[in-house]
């Protein structure tokens, strides 16, 4: 038992294949960001605001492989963990430097850009949780772990997308263009947590595999060390908490609507097409219903039955449109909750160009409709609904954005905003049949 034990031991022992002086020379070197390396940065910037503004996941990946900034960042968990003040100091400002040119590269690229809207991989950028802290603590580990051994490890790239620091701070710098400081302030959240549990990783690493001190600590240096480390961490973590217990929250409550949706408005003759929150009104669920129409006395028994699935805080706003079961009956059940999808994939299905795109066109419809609530602060509320031109000899389908104003917007600031919601719809969707409208 004691010969396994032991055997187990030096399976998982990392320090036989450490390569300390290796390590702390290689990190030393990356530290310090050269004219090449800032060049790189600049390049990195670049792409990565490219594939944010396109959401692009390959250009924006490529742009993490080619981005030198995890030098410094490592630089400052081996000057922590060795004690080497000259290498912190050096690392923390060739990281502020680094941090300045990214963000600034980034700016003046949306500020350039005839794009320059929220897209999906922007806002998901905007949120961290505390499922960002992991990725950034075990991607720090693994980025460590694998530059400290003697032979280069293929597990590098990984490690460099996976830590993810460019897009945040090219999110960053489309805030500061924009002037969209939720986005700039939650981006920069983010950067800072990876760049934080990066650095607290390679502390780890560094202590447990008993790197030599440069300056030996005295032991109310190492107590001090301890508690900057415990209070960095924690405030760190703590807004990523709340938003892990908001998304949560926010999954949650659409699971009882879907519920309550489905099993008390939906039914035989009658289809849910749509849907939403409008915050612009306070908490008030619309829901979009196709077929038999829902009376007063229904509407009420409904707004009684919310309770039961946790919906009381909620207003209850019934759009009934004017297509009728007779025309549901015609459509053979395409107007359920994906009929916008069937009927678009149908169409598409006879343009082998589009084919593939029909597949992700739910998804992408409701990535538009954040993007317009999130590009244009004139809008209360955006709510998406099907179009039907039953008449047509084959039935076509046009999706309608229907927005709310705020009351204080004027007559031709709405125009102005219906006109350009409609180009960016349209251009999102590659359809021109994509209609904006004002509720």
């Amino acid at each position: 038992m004691a010969d396994w034990s032991a055997g187990f031991g030096r399976r998982l022992s990392l320090r036989a294949t450490t390569d300390v002086e290796g390590t702390v020379r290689r990190i030393s070197g990356s530290a310090a960001l050269t004219a090449e390396n800032l060049w790189l940065l600049v390049c990195s910037a670049i792409l990565a605001s490219i594939g944010l503004d396109t959401s692009s996941a390959a250009v924006i990946i490529g742009a993490m492989l080619i981005s030198p900034l995890m030098g410094p960042i490592l630089g400052v968990g081996l000057g922590m963990g060795v004690t080497d003040r000259g290498l912190l100091q050096r690392s923390l400002r060739e990281l502020a430097v680094g941090t300045v040119f990214s963000i600034g590269a980034s700016a003046l690229y949306f500020a350039a850009s005839p794009l320059a809207v929220a897209t999906p991989e922007l806002i998901s950028r905007t949120r961290p949780t505390l499922l960002d802290v992991g990725v950034a603590f075990f991607g720090g580990l693994a980025g460590v772990i694998a530059g400290s051994r003697k032979d280069i490890s293929l597990a590098l790239p990984g490690v460099a997308i996976a830590t993810a620091l460019m897009p945040p701070l090219c999110t960053v710098g489309f805030g500061l263009a924009t002037g969209n400081w939720a986005f700039l302030l939650g981006a920069f959240y983010l950067y800072l947590l990876n760049a934080v549990f990066i650095t607290l990783a390679t502390f780890a690493v560094v202590r447990l595999l008993h790197f030599p001190h440069h300056e030996e600590p005295t032991e109310a240096a190492r107590r001090k060390e301890r508690r900057l480390v415990t209070t960095v961490a924690v405030l760190a973590t703590l807004p990523s908490v709340y938003f892990l217990y908001d998304a949560a929250l926010r999954i949650r409550e659409q699971g009882r609507i879907t519920s309550f949706v489905e099993r008390e408005i939906e039914e035989e003759g009658r289809a849910v097409s749509q849907w939403e929150h409008d915050h612009g009104e306070g908490e008030v669920l619309k829901v979009y219903i196709a077929g038999a129409p829902i009376d007063s006395a229904e509407a009420d028994s409904l707004r009684g039955a919310m309770g039961r699935y946790q919906l009381s805080k909620f207003r209850l706003d019934l759009v009934q449109s004017d297509v009728s079961a007779g025309d549901l009956t015609r459509l053979e059940g395409e107007v359920q909750r994906g009929i916008l999808r069937a009927v678009t994939a149908a169409v598409a299905a006879r343009d082998s160009a589009t084919a593939a795109r029909s597949r992700d066109m739910g998804r992408l419809i409701s990535d538009v409709a954040r993007e317009l609530a999130a590009t244009f602060p004139e809008i209360a509320g955006v709510a998406h609904v099907p179009r039907l031109d039953l008449l047509a000899p084959d039935t076509a389908a046009t999706e309608a954005f229907l927005l709310t104003f705020s009351a204080a917007v004027r007559r031709d600031a709405r125009l102005d905003v219906l006109q350009r919601a409609q180009a960016l719809a349209r251009s999102r969707l590659a359809s021109p049949r994509i209609v904006v409208q004002e509720r």
